[in-house]
């Protein structure tokens, strides 16, 4: 996993975070603070869209993940061999923290690893 955040130095304190090779390891609190999620980009690559997915999973909390203990606050299917965008105007509010992780298994449970290579972008405030 390769999470990287940038504060970008604008008026509005903007956060990106890149993640290049999200796995079931869940990242903890990964902006380090409360606030909105703006907008959420994940690319599936590894095969041609075939109908079955794999699932991103988010977690409004500080404390420390526990793949398949902690119960997810969103899951977004993500098709494979798809690039899916989820944009929120208003903003996402997470009132914690937000950590996440990616598995081949929706709901709850902490599956496997994503079938695909599922590359991600979000930005935070």
């Amino acid at each position: 996993m390769a999470a990287t955040v940038n504060k970008q130095s604008t008026r509005v304190d903007y956060s990106q975070l890149v993640d290049s090779l999200t796995s079931t390891t869940a990242v903890s609190d990964a902006f380090g603070t409360s606030g909105k999620l703006y907008f959420l980009y994940v690319s599936s690559s590894g095969g041609a869209s075939s109908g079955s997915f794999d699932y991103l999973k988010l977690f409004d909390t500080k404390e420390q993940v526990t793949v398949g203990t902690t119960l997810p606050d969103f899951i977004f299917p993500i098709t494979y061999g798809a690039t899916e965008i989820f944009h929120f105007p208003d903003g996402l509010t997470i009132s914690n923290g937000l950590g996440y992780n990616a598995s081949n298994t929706g709901g709850t449970a902490a599956g496997s690893s994503p079938a695909r290579t599922l590359s991600i972008q979000m930005v935070f405030k």
